[in-house]
């Protein structure tokens, strides 16, 4: 019997032990949690929670992450439009320091790319591309009637928008390394032209960077 208590005491230190660590962990570097539960939001300013037992970590649309504890409560902050002096709004700036010059550090570009928007942003968009190609099988006429166009107006592609600038360096590197030139990467490249909320004209997703990088280095020139 005492050996049973002993085992059982043992059992539950070790988890509160594993408990605390990641708690400490989470709050301190205001990481997600390791033992957690994600909720996803779609819309709005919030992203997702990832819910811990002690904590949770609330990744905003504009990028912010804050870890609380539960007992606190904490909004994200509208930033994907800030108000400037003249109460205009602006889209929050992101950094391109990856296209340079010489090129796309694409080292750089894949450590600066947040890995969770990432699986998010492909998965939505080859499954509205898979969804869309089984639609235009079972109804050919869809793409006289609706056109391919359609897609844009789909809830998975608004979902994609809805993430805000933190999309668009997962998209960019989609487009950048992808070996093919389909509908999913043209989706990308569209889903980043209208987050970015540039405007020039193009046709092809090879087009699209070409013109895409060289806006960011004629914005950068500018400030300089």
């Amino acid at each position: 019997m005492k050996k049973t208590l002993k085992i059982v005491l043992a059992i539950v230190l070790s988890l509160l032990i594993v408990l605390l660590i990641d708690t400490i962990q989470a709050k301190a570097f205001n990481n997600s949690p390791f033992l957690k539960v994600t909720e996803n939001h779609n819309g709005g300013t919030l992203y997702k929670i990832d819910k811990g037992i002690i904590v949770d970590t609330y990744t905003c649309t504009n990028g912010d992450k804050k870890t609380i504890f539960k007992w606190e409560k904490y909004n994200c902050p509208n930033n994907n439009e800030n108000e400037n002096s003249n109460g205009n709004n602006q889209i929050k700036e992101i950094t391109w320091e990856e296209i340079t010059e010489d090129g796309v550090n694409e080292e750089l570009l894949f450590n600066n790319v947040d890995k969770e928007v990432l699986f998010k942003v492909s998965t939505e968009l080859q499954t509205l591309v898979d969804e869309a190609e089984k639609e235009e099988r079972e109804n050919p006429e869809i793409l006289i009637t609706k056109g391919w166009a359609r897609v844009l107006e789909y809830d998975r592609f608004k979902e994609v928008l809805d993430i805000g600038t933190q999309a668009m360096k997962p998209l960019y590197l989609i487009i950048y390394k992808s070996p093919n030139r389909g509908e999913y990467e043209y989706l990308c490249a569209y889903a980043l032209y209208k987050i970015s909320g540039y405007d020039f004209f193009w046709a092809t997703t090879d087009e699209f960077i070409e013109k895409f990088n060289k806006q960011i280095l004629e914005e950068r020139e500018l400030k300089m």
